[in-house]
């Protein structure tokens, strides 16, 4: 191995170990969004259909 290659080994690491958390972060984000939209939309509006869906 040459010198430079634990360099390039942590700098790899170290953004894939970024990205994970930032992914998480974000599904998390979306999951509470999600959650809290579902318990502002009226009952009503939950069972209408969904529009695009054709009956055929």
């Amino acid at each position: 191995m040459d010198k430079y290659s634990v360099y390039v080994i942590v700098v790899y690491v170290v953004t894939l170990v970024l990205l994970g958390a930032y992914l998480g972060w974000l599904w998390l984000r979306l999951r509470a969004a999600r959650d809290e939209a579902e318990l502002t939309t009226p009952s009503h509006l939950k069972s209408a259909p969904t529009t695009g869906q054709r009956r055929g």
